[in-house]
């Protein structure tokens, strides 16, 4: 994936060039998520979570997201989610060479479903 200012590439309904969620994503504080990519492990933020996706922040622009899927381990709240996504958007955070991007969940476990739909 490119660094383009918003770069939509997962599934979903889209209106005027954004992104319409099918579930609400709510803010958290205090959650971080390593994400494996086949050279290393990165370690960022994350700044909302809902069942189906969460935004990941403070990562260094040089992930490309260009796997299908990555493992994630996102920790907050006490517990550790092990969770399969794939990104569908990267977008500059404004910080010079860091992105936010943002995940689609393919894979959680029931957990990661009573956190989200506990709010």
């Amino acid at each position: 994936m490119g660094q383009a200012d918003v770069e939509y590439t997962g599934e979903g309904a889209v209106s005027s060039g954004k992104v319409i969620r099918r579930e609400a994503r709510r803010a958290v504080t205090g959650f971080v998520a390593d994400i494996a990519d086949s050279a290393s492990v990165l370690t960022g933020g994350v700044k909302n979570i809902s069942r189906g996706g969460f935004r990941m922040t403070g990562i260094p622009d040089l992930f490309t997201g260009s796997e299908h899927s990555y493992t994630t381990v996102v920790n907050g709240d006490g517990n550790y989610f092990r969770l399969v996504a794939k990104p569908c958007w990267i977008k500059e955070s404004g910080e010079k060479g860091v992105v936010d991007i943002g995940f689609k969940i393919l894979d959680a476990p029931w957990e990661w479903v009573d956190l989200t739909d506990s709010n």
